[in-house]
């Protein structure tokens, strides 16, 4: 029986749905069912699906099905769940709840989150079906027991990197009930049965649709005869899973959630930098230019919010005596007040016409990237070249560095910092061909991030604490405590830099030419 129900928070509507599929030839009759049930009016309807999944269809294998449909009664964004005892409950919300075709509704990427984690949400299958809709109702009380469809269906399978696109055509007939019981679809069942209808070997659509898709891509195991374009989609299409799957906790500033968004907007640039022989150059540049935009605005936030906490338990930390006037007060109100602000910037980020061709950009990438034929190589052939490559600007960068000093060199110390970072998520991109070797490399230039993070973190304190000691005078409030809490950023610069660059040796010396494919 169909049961439907409307979340009163304005979630999802949840349907109930018990049905039955059954396999049937083009050009072949439906059996009559007289005694059983009268059969309704024709009606003739237009379905069109594209169905969604990882490009590894992670969804598939865990029998959930997500889709939008137009046509019909139920033209919506639409998730199946496993069935449980042969009933399926569907979420459905309007079609006008994402503000894209390709952009996955927020509610119904939370629902699916739940059984497959942040996995990139992309096209994977458009199926079109012409479908003939009768109702079975009781004969002798006229009430609706189920309806009757009729499918002629044609999928495409649409092509993915590493996937060709396939397009296959069928018939079949979905009976669901309505006001019945499981009884009645047992006698349908017999009655198509004796006439050579069978149950259908696949009561998925999608499933037909895919092929042996899934398994294929399960089945893979990553390798360095692998092409290289194949490994570095891989990589972006984990941090996009990460960036499509955080919007709603962004939203609502879930703890690390900008955090996270930001790390995985960092990545997709750091790739991007250093695979970018691998795809035209005009596109690489206008996607890291968009990513750049939604970072910085993330990074308003985060910098604001670690700031805050940063400051605050060096004020915690001083001694009674060196904290004169209302410092505490002041710098919770401005520095939350400042971090409220940058919030709201996310918040109307997210509104953006800008953020929405973002997601999209980024989903036709993982479906259609715009590569560089020529420059495609296999993973064992051009892919340390290209990590010696991001070191060799780190290591220039920090000659540039040490040749400064003063502001200037803080200035040449933050870009070694964001040179190394991309050096590191190259390195972690790499993990599923070089295992532990990969991994341990960035682990190395994980260290060196932090200890420059750490030094970035005091230049960055240094001059909050100004703006907070001009407003505290402005006020008539002692500035004694800014000068004690400035000077106390002084020395932490001091401390780390032979540490950072203690670090910075140590990650060079253990490059990527060593390293051996995983197993």
């Amino acid at each position: 029986m169909s049961e439907v129900q409307t979340d009163p928070a304005s979630g999802p509507q949840v349907k109930a749905e018990t049905e039955r599929k059954f396999a049937l030839l083009p050009g072949a009759r439906v059996p009559g069912l007289d005694g059983l049930a009268t059969m309704g009016e024709p009606q003739v309807l237009h379905l069109d699906a594209t169905y969604f999944d990882s490009p590894t269809y992670d969804l598939n294998r865990a029998r959930v099905t997500l889709r939008r449909r137009t046509g019909g009664a139920d033209a919506a964004w639409h998730v199946k769940l496993p069935p449980v005892e042969g009933t399926r409950t569907e979420l459905h919300v309007p079609l006008d709840a994402s503000p894209d075709p390709l952009v996955v509704p927020r509610a119904l990427r939370a629902a699916v989150g739940e059984r497959v984690g942040a996995v990139p949400l992309v096209p994977v299958a458009r199926l079109q079906t012409v479908r003939t809709v009768r109702i079975l109702a009781d004969p002798a009380t006229g009430t609706p027991l189920a309806e009757l469809a009729d499918d002629t269906v044609t999928a495409s399978r649409l092509a993915l990197p590493g996937t060709p696109g396939q397009e296959t055509t069928w018939r079949e007939i979905e009976v669901e009930l309505l006001e019945g019981d499981r009884s009645f679809l047992d006698a349908v069942t017999e009655r198509f049965q004796w006439a050579g209808i069978v149950p259908a070997t696949s009561p998925a659509k999608i499933n037909q649709a895919l092929g042996d898709a899934p398994a294929q891509a399960a089945a893979h195991v990553p390798s360095p005869a692998d092409l290289l374009s194949r490994t570095v989609l891989a990589a972006l299409a984990t941090h996009v899973g990460v960036l499509q799957g955080r919007e709603e906790a962004v939203a609502v500033d879930a703890p690390d959630a900008v955090h996270k968004a930001r790390v995985a907007s960092r990545r997709l640039r750091s790739i991007l930098r250093v695979f970018d022989d691998l795809f035209d150059t005009e596109a690489v540049r206008t996607l890291r230019d968009e990513l750049q935009w939604y970072a910085t605005e993330l990074g308003h936030a985060r910098d604001a919010e670690v700031q805050k906490a940063k400051l605050l338990d060096r004020l915690d930390a001083l001694p009674p005596e060196s904290v004169i006037g209302p410092v505490r007060a002041r710098m919770e109100n401005e520095l939350e007040a400042t971090h409220q602000q940058a919030l709201a910037g996310v918040a109307a980020c997210l509104r953006d016409d800008r953020y929405t061709a973002l997601m999209v950009a980024l989903s036709r990438w993982l479906t259609d990237p715009p590569l560089e034929q020529v420059a495609d190589a296999r993973v064992s052939e051009r892919a340390i070249p290209l990590v010696d490559r991001a070191i060799r600007r780190v290591r220039k960068a920090h000659t540039t560095a040490e040749e400064t000093a003063g502001a200037e060199r803080l200035t040449a110390l933050h870009d070694v910092r964001k040179k190394s970072k991309v050096v590191r998520y190259a390195c972690e991109a790499l993990t599923a061909v070089y295992g532990e070797d990969a991994a341990s490399s960035a682990r190395d230039w994980e260290a060196v991030t932090e200890v420059f993070g750490e030094m970035n973190d005091a230049v960055v304190a240094r001059e909050r604490l100004l703006r907070l000691a001009d407003a505290a005078a402005a006020a008539g409030e002692p500035t004694f405590t800014y000068g004690v809490l400035f000077g106390a950023q002084l020395g932490d610069l001091d401390r780390d830099l032979p540490a950072a660059r203690a670090a910075l040796r140590r990650a060079v010396r253990r490059g990527p030419d060593s390293w051996d494919a995983k197993g």
